[in-house]
């Protein structure tokens, strides 16, 4: 296991920490979701600069993404902090632009990566999330930014991989 892989398991590992804190102390949550998050940037960094990046570390990070998010997410639904209808929309996006990897995979195709426009969501949700978590001001309009973001590159996905799906 190299290290950028490394840092995509202890962002999954670093899940049912957050999860607990939640039930706790927000402004711990948020320090771990941030850790968590910045594990994001550093596995891609490390990827980039040490040439670890792997297809088993394409098809990783964005599940350890949407696990880290998704997770987060739901759970400030359940809380009352954060609108359902919106969480339902993107756990339904990431799901399908999740099988859409898996039909391109089947064609024979390659890992499809993470788009640019993608990155920026996630970036953005992991701000959204880190305000919300923190109880600090601007995090419900972040947060929508980042569900805009979503639903623009989730289409995005299906428009380039349309041939994938027929």
């Amino acid at each position: 296991m190299n290290y950028a892989l490394g840092l995509t398991l202890l962002r999954v590992l670093l899940v049912p920490v957050i999860i607990s804190l939640m039930y706790a102390d927000g402004l711990w949550s948020a320090f771990f979701f941030a850790l968590a998050s910045l594990t994001d940037w550093l596995d891609g960094l490390a990827a980039r600069k040490f040439a670890q990046g792997t297809e088993l570390g394409k098809f990783l990070d964005p599940l350890a993404d949407k696990f880290l998010v998704l997770t987060v997410l739901i759970l400030l639904a359940v809380q009352l902090r954060i609108e359902v209808l919106p969480v339902l929309i993107l756990v339904v996006r990431e799901f399908a632009v999740m099988g859409l990897r898996c039909a391109v995979l089947e064609k024979g195709g390659a890992v499809v990566a993470a788009s640019r426009l993608a990155k920026w969501k996630t970036a953005a949700q992991m701000l959204a999330l880190f305000l919300l978590l923190a109880d600090w001001p601007f995090g419900r309009e972040v947060f929508y930014v980042s569900f805009v973001l979503a639903v623009i590159s989730g289409a995005e996905y299906f428009w380039a991989h349309r041939d994938s799906l027929k």
